[in-house]
């Protein structure tokens, strides 16, 4: 059965603390599906959605499905003016 994992990463997702935000070494081992619950970010930028589609590359390599959850309106906007918002699931 695959195991589901949960994270809520808090602050800022900018292009300031994009470089400490790419690991993913200190998430939970879930081989199956991670939920990102993003209602904590409390401030974001293009480098926030970069740093998305990293995290999407890196779980795929791992074979592990993303799931973000509670994107922040800069963060949903952003990812639909670069046409992205289909990986991310943004509505």
């Amino acid at each position: 059965m695959a195991e589901t994992g949960h994270i809520a990463p808090r602050g800022a997702l900018t292009m300031a603390s994009a470089a400490s935000r790419l690991t993913l070494d200190d998430w939970p081992a879930a081989s199956g599906t991670l939920t990102v619950d993003l209602a904590g970010i409390d401030a974001a930028d293009s480098a926030g959605v970069s740093v998305l589609l990293h995290w999407l590359r890196e779980a795929q390599q791992r074979q592990v499905k993303l799931h973000f959850v509670h994107l922040p309106p800069a963060l949903q906007q952003l990812a639909k003016l670069y046409g992205v918002a289909d990986w991310l699931h943004a509505p």
